[in-house]
């Protein structure tokens, strides 16, 4: 049995640039590139292509 990482709920917003985060609705993780992109950098995603988040989404750290 694998447990998950103790993961911090903060929003889109208050991820630092460059951070990687985890969102729960694709649950992917993803690198933030500016104030309303990220690219993903697990599952297909290889980080060059850019998704749109909101400043107020809730997304995840782990800790």
């Amino acid at each position: 049995m694998t447990s998950q990482p103790a993961r911090l709920r903060i929003k889109f917003s208050e991820v630092a640039l460059g951070q990687r985060f985890y969102d729960p609705i694709s649950q992917e993780y993803f690198v933030k590139q500016s104030d309303s992109m990220a690219a993903m950098v697990t599952g297909i995603g290889d980080g060059t292509v850019p998704d749109e988040f909101e400043a107020d989404d809730v997304v995840g750290i782990d800790q």
